[in-house]
């Protein structure tokens, strides 16, 4: 009998000795960017991998990609396509300097809401580079996420055309980073502390918060006046950036990625993480290499200070073929809330 129980205690401790470096190998396979990066710096010609602040399981996705191609909106129609005389390398952030929001990194923090907190960027860009008298106004990720049922599931995922559908149809509140008390709804979700963490999506508020110059958040709501996406084009896609601003962007998330520095990335080791959204505001060519300039959503401690180059004109990772945009609506709120307008 004492055998038994000393067999059963030995057997015990080797199941658990293995749960537990099950952990660890679990932890050390997601690993942190510098470890990724020592492993990939012999494999990567056009950029340099390197360490981020958090480690890569902290850096969140977000984009559905089962429902990419059907819940994609119609076409935009560019007027004067033939005569846009583009430039070898473009950066929005010079040709609209001021408009300081092209400038922002955002961070969608410990929630898969990449895609509603790149759209919420660019319609804050574009809000500012349409308006004659460069109008500020920083649309909020917090309606999307909480109250765009048609969007997706919040922290869980969604997909860009529902999103710019949505600020035409229903209207975006205001919003400023996590616990900065700035705008409607600040952005309510922190940065990842744990391996395994994700916040729960936020419950939809008709209200702002206290202290904020308007109570009712519908009063506060701007729209837009069209959304549609962009062909899968190289040229299109650079006429719609160079005239109109920003574009929202999806693709393929891979490992490698997560230890992005700087450089013109290309995938080349890891497996595949999450389908992911953020917002392109340019392009180059760096050491013959075409790239797409772009603001990511994992704060500025993350890659080139919060953007990234990528490999342009290949479609590479699916990154030029769900292209989402849309133009400014001055009027509507006005339309709605002042009866002599």
């Amino acid at each position: 009998m004492i055998l038994a129980v000393f067999i059963f205690l030995v057997l015990g401790q080797y199941a658990l000795c293995q749960t537990s470096m099950g952990i660890s190998s679990a932890r050390s396979s997601n690993g942190s960017s510098n470890t990724i990066a020592s492993r990939i710096q012999n494999l990567t010609k056009t950029w340099t991998p390197g360490r981020n602040l958090l480690p890569a399981a902290f850096y969140k996705g977000g984009v559905r990609l089962e429902h990419q191609e059907k819940l994609r909106l119609p076409l935009g129609i560019l007027l004067l396509e033939s005569t846009v005389d583009l430039p070898e390398s473009f950066d929005a952030r010079e040709k609209w300097p001021g408009c300081p929001s092209l400038r922002e990194v955002r961070n969608q923090g410990c929630c898969g809401s990449c895609w509603a907190v790149s759209a919420a960027s660019a319609m804050t860009d574009r809000w500012c580079i349409h308006s004659q008298n460069n109008s500020q106004y920083s649309f909020g990720s917090f309606d999307l996420m909480a109250c765009c049922q048609e969007c997706g599931d919040g922290c869980d995922g969604g997909n860009l055309g529902p999103a710019w559908q949505y600020w035409v149809e229903r209207g975006i509140s205001s919003g400023g980073p996590y616990n900065s008390r700035k705008g409607c709804h600040p952005y309510p979700i922190d940065v990842c502390h744990s391996q395994d963490e994700e916040d729960d999506t936020p419950k939809c508020s008709k209200k702002c918060q206290m202290n904020y110059n308007q109570t009712s958040a519908g009063r506060d709501l701007r729209y837009g006046r069209e959304a549609y996406s962009v062909a899968i084009n190289e040229k299109r896609i650079m006429d719609e950036i160079f005239l109109n601003g920003p574009v929202q962007a999806a693709f393929k998330v891979y490992r490698d990625f997560k230890a992005y520095k700087s450089g013109v990335y290309r995938h080349v080791w890891g497996p595949f993480e999450s389908g992911h959204a953020i917002k392109m505001l340019g392009w180059g060519i760096e050491n013959n290499v075409k790239y797409w300039l772009c603001a990511n959503s994992w704060g500025e401690d993350w890659g080139d200070n919060g953007f990234f180059k990528i490999i342009r004109g290949e479609n590479h990772l699916g990154i030029e073929e769900d292209i989402h945009a849309g133009l400014p609506d001055y009027n509507k709120h006005e339309e709605m809330w002042d009866p002599e307008y």
